[in-house]
């Protein structure tokens, strides 16, 4: 169960982190090229799934903090 709730963790993570980045970068340029149709469709349809990413991300880390990490077993000398 916990590598399932890890990979959900890393997988959301990542995509919200590319996809912020995308959506930053994607309003900055929008702002500098005055092109406020662009901040506005990125803030209308990226955003929402950055913020349930980032939700997702949010939720799996704290269930991950309920599963004991695996004990490797040391081999005697």
């Amino acid at each position: 169960m916990r590598k399932i709730i890890f990979s959900i963790f890393v997988a959301s993570v990542f995509l919200f982190t590319v996809l912020g980045t995308v959506l930053v970068f994607g309003q900055m340029l929008g702002l500098f090229t005055f092109q406020a149709s662009w901040v506005i469709g990125l803030d209308e349809h990226l955003a929402k799934i950055v913020y349930f990413m980032t939700s997702i991300a949010a939720f799996s880390g704290y269930l991950l903090s309920y599963y004991k990490k695996p004990v490797l077993k040391e081999e005697g000398n």
